[in-house]
């Protein structure tokens, strides 16, 4: 279970690596060092058989001087020195290597020395177990330009192998030393990355549990900390969508109590007085008084099936505009001709104040009367107390370099309290002062949305004791 961490693979693969590499490189540096040290004491064997070849000959008469400077030469390199005379026999032996007899070398070696050639390189013992190679110089000995004798010298190759080796055993325990160095190192670094990736699992394992509020808070521009800032994002754009999710359902549920009660109530009324109608019940003016109702009841029904219909096409991405070059002014003519008969039935009268009647406006003209309409219907039915509902085409105005010309419904009812004015967009929502009048609180969340589909934008202000005031900025036709 432990190698199944990243901290345990890291630190594990971290520690064979480095173990790995300082094991080859010890390899080749003890065979590198193996090399230059045999070299090392073959050049040093050769320059002491020719040290030699310069001073026996001098004293080649003495055979004293010549053991005293054979047996010096074979103390200090700790090697083997045999004076050899031209019959290629030995005239003395000097051992300075702790050896029971001398090594012989082959007669061919001495003969070639002899005739003049120096001979140098490694030679095999077969009766020495111990030191089975030898590395070996000759040397002629001149005097008075004749050779008089040959100088040979002799050392066991393991000697300078035995100081590779513990260069060798230095650099490996160097390693030893630096792969635990490396083990903890790799401990050290491996925990600074899993302790943020557990703080990034403990995170991942609340938010699947539910817990959207979860937070690794980590701090930092490395890569784990730019992930764990996504993390907190992400959880926090899951937490603002489930929000909303939740509250679109709670205004939906309402909205099936409420399309069951505006559509029971007006479905009712119809039936009775159409029933009384069609049973004779009631005749003459006042039967005519009751289709009058009953047309505006089904005048009712079709704006709110209107309403859901508009509101199915947004929500599926259906709902296509068609922008043209329309005067603002032809607009609210219109829109305030269709709803005259419902302000002259609230006792309210609809005003039109147009400061720029020239002005054109590059919107759908069906959709953006549609939303006049319902902003319109809702000063009539929401502020029945305001005596005047204006509306207003004002001057063109600019908003991040982009013309609008705001189309302006201002009523002089009670107002709406602040904390209702931020929600009067949602779908569904009604205020408490709206529930008794119907209505889905679709109209002003469709309004807004068809705004922004034509580039336009809606700003509602209201203050209670006020009234009311929503403008559409729509966007001005620019050719």
């Amino acid at each position: 279970m432990r190698l199944r961490s990243v901290s345990s693979r890291l630190t594990l693969t971290l520690l064979l690596v480095t173990l790995g590499s300082l094991v080859g490189f010890s390899f080749i540096l003890g065979k590198a060092l193996e090399q230059f040290f045999v070299k090392e004491a073959e050049v040093t064997l050769r320059r002491q058989a020719d040290a030699l070849a310069t001073q026996v000959p001098a004293h080649w008469d003495s055979a004293a001087t010549i053991r005293q400077l054979t047996d010096l030469m074979s103390q200090q390199a700790r090697s083997q020195v045999t004076i050899f005379n031209t019959a290629a026999t030995t005239r003395l032996t000097s051992q300075g290597v702790n050896r029971g007899h001398a090594i012989e070398l082959p007669k061919n070696f001495i003969l070639k020395t002899l005739a003049g050639e120096p001979q140098a390189g490694r030679l095999w013992i077969a009766t020495d177990p111990k030191n089975s190679w030898w590395l070996y110089s000759t040397v002629p000995l001149r005097h008075s330009d004749q050779i008089v004798g040959a100088v040979y010298l002799t050392m066991p190759l393991r000697r300078p192998k035995r100081f590779a080796e513990e260069v060798q055993g230095l650099v490996m325990g160097t390693a030893i030393a630096a792969a635990t160095v490396a083990a903890a190192t790799g401990l050290v670094l491996s925990r600074t990355l899993t302790q943020p990736l557990r703080a990034l699992q403990r995170q991942a394992q609340r938010l699947e549990a539910g817990d959207y509020q979860a937070r690794s808070a980590l701090k930092g521009q490395d890569e784990l900390a730019q992930l764990s800032h996504l993390l907190d994002q992400m959880a926090a754009k899951l937490m603002e969508t489930l929000s909303a999710l939740q509250a679109q359902e709670t205004a939906r549920r309402e909205l099936v109590a409420n399309v069951s009660h505006d559509l029971r109530t007006p479905l009712a009324v119809l039936r009775v007085e159409l029933e009384a109608i069609l049973d004779g019940v009631v005749t003459g003016e006042k039967a005519q008084l009751y289709l009058q109702r009953a047309c505006g009841e089904i005048d009712y029904l079709t704006r709110l099936v209107g309403q859901l219909l508009l509101l199915a096409k947004a929500d599926a991405g259906q709902l296509q505009i068609h922008p043209q070059a329309v005067s603002a002014v032809a607009i609210a003519q219109e829109c305030l001709f269709r709803m005259q008969p419902s302000a002259t039935q609230a006792g309210l009268k609809l005003e039109l104040c147009a400061t720029s009647p020239q002005t054109t406006v590059w919107v759908d003209p069906e959709l953006t009367g549609q939303v006049v309409l319902n902003l319109l219907d809702n000063a009539i039915k929401y502020a029945p107390e305001s005596e005047v509902v204006c509306l207003k085409v004002l001057p063109t105005v600019e908003t991040e370099e982009q013309q609008y010309v705001p189309l302006q419904i201002q009523d002089q009812g009670k107002g709406i309290e602040a904390s209702a004015l931020q929600r009067l967009t949602e779908r569904f929502y009604r205020s408490d002062n709206a529930r008794p009048r119907g209505g889905m609180g679709l109209g002003l969340a469709i309004a807004q949305h068809v705004c922004q589909l034509q580039g336009g934008k809606m700003h509602i202000q209201s203050q209670l004791g006020h009234g009311t005031v929503v403008t559409l900025l729509l966007p001005i036709a620019t050719c």
